[in-house]
């Protein structure tokens, strides 16, 4: 099924959504929700969806191809169009993302039509993936794991965390990946112990630790992946934050499975880290949804908005629980989980303590 045929769906389940709600009304203006309902890039449009129909309104950048390519009516993007769709639908309230509208663009709709907030109105379509996502999110994982392993052969003593997230870069642009995810987070020694540490000139010593955070984009689709690595035998420090690290992700896994709230995985890597006295330095949420965006819905953590949210099969999210002592270092391990209908599918292959160690 290509793109747009699964776009259409996806549009087809929000009205169909919309209709259950009774929202008379919604407009979509955010660029990757957009993509998701349409299978369209645009950096700007409107989609309007009632129960019963959708339109997209765009400027004349992108009228042509969208007249072409879209499943959907398309006009050229006009307020007064959008109100005239509206009155000929009989929607008399505009529901809105309240978490992505600007305020001035709230205030040019307010002007004409009676408004409704709504937070995320696609979260909980976008939450589940389809085939074609899965799909797109394991080959986008296939890639990031032939990165990581590009870094794992190339770290020598002497080089530089940036000469690291360079070759990493130019490694997956060659293999097919349409960009990064993000910056990579390439952290040599005490740097580690900073969760988004920007990499910088350090250069690699004997001892030290890598921590190597990394993400590419697949198709539309992102990879996220978290592991550190030792230039020799860790320290006893280090050493005793891998194995609780380890230890806590192994908790948090075995609760990913349909049914459990999103807070109990948090939860259990929190049990482990109270037990070993270390609960202080777990500073951020277990993990975070992973789709179009690298860092979407659910949040995993115990006090998240997400935290009553039961898994179901198609969720896609990280499992990163991580430790971080200042001055010293930090030990992040983070893999990407689809829930399945019996339990979870990692993407990626098990690092244990004696295979992180390079000689």
């Amino acid at each position: 099924m290509g793109m747009g045929m699964e776009a259409q769906g996806r549009a087809v389940a929000f009205q169909r959504m919309l209709k259950e709600r009774k929202v008379e009304a919604c407009v979509i203006e955010n660029p990757v929700d957009l993509f998701y309902l349409t299978g369209l890039e645009l950096s700007e449009g409107t989609l309007v969806a009632t129960p019963n129909k959708t339109h997209l309104f765009v400027d004349g950048r992108y009228l042509e191809a969208a007249k072409e390519k879209a499943s959907l009516p398309v006009s050229l993007q006009s307020l007064e169009k959008l109100q005239a769709f509206l009155k000929k639908e009989g929607a008399g309230r505009l529901s809105f993302d309240a978490h992505k509208t600007s305020y001035l663009r709230y205030k040019e709709l307010k002007k004409r039509m009676v408004l409704h907030p709504w937070a995320l109105p696609l979260k909980e379509l976008r939450v589940i993936k389809d085939a074609g996502e899965i799909e797109a999110l394991k080959k986008s994982a296939r890639l990031l794991w032939q990165g990581f392993e590009e870094i794992r052969r190339s770290l020598r003593v002497g080089m530089t965390e940036r000469e690291a997230a360079r070759q990493f870069e130019i490694f997956c642009l060659k293999k097919g990946a349409e960009r990064l995810g993000f910056s990579p987070i390439i952290a040599f020694g005490a740097n580690s112990s900073m969760p988004h540490y920007r990499s910088a000139e350090t250069r690699l010593k004997r001892g030290d630790a890598v921590l190597i955070d990394i993400g590419v984009v697949v198709d539309h689709y992102h990879s996220d992946m978290t592991r550190v690595l030792f230039l020799g035998p860790p320290k006893a420090k280090m050493r005793r934050l891998y194995e609780a690290v380890h230890a806590a992700q192994k908790e948090a896994l075995k609760l990913c499975r349909p049914g459990v709230k999103v807070k109990e995985p948090d939860a259990a890597a929190r049990r482990v880290f109270r037990k070993e006295k270390l609960l202080a330095y777990y500073p951020h949420s277990l993990g975070h949804g992973v789709g179009l965006e690298v860092h979407e819905p659910p949040r995993l953590h115990v006090k998240s908005q997400d935290k009553d949210l039961q898994l179901k099969p198609g969720m896609v999210f990280t499992v990163e629980p991580g430790l971080y002592l200042p001055s010293v270092g930090g030990v992040r391990y983070e893999d990407t989980v689809i829930i399945t209908d019996a339990g979870y599918e990692n993407l990626y292959p098990t690092v244990e303590l004696g295979d992180a160690i390079l000689q």
